[in-house]
């Protein structure tokens, strides 16, 4: 699993307060795009483009969804003991 680095770790889904960053950069990294459009329609939120997207997409970029995720939970149990 690639592990992004820089300032800022990215959002993570279980946190409400960076949810719509998070499905906005996940539709970023995982969904084929040329301009903003490809991405979220107008007038949609990206949470809704977010979840639009994955109900389509197939089991690896799943997978790598869940993973990226449990690096986060991981990370926080680390720091939480």
């Amino acid at each position: 699993i690639p592990v992004p680095v820089g300032p800022s770790s990215l959002p993570q889904r279980d946190r409400e307060d960076v949810f719509e960053r998070y499905c906005r950069l996940m539709l970023l990294l995982f969904k084929p795009w040329r301009n903003a459009s490809h991405l979220c329609k107008r007038g949609q939120s990206w949470s809704n483009a977010f979840l639009e997207f994955k109900s389509k997409c197939d089991g690896r970029v799943l997978n790598i969804l869940n993973n990226m995720q449990l690096l986060h939970e991981c990370r926080d149990s680390r720091n939480d003991h």
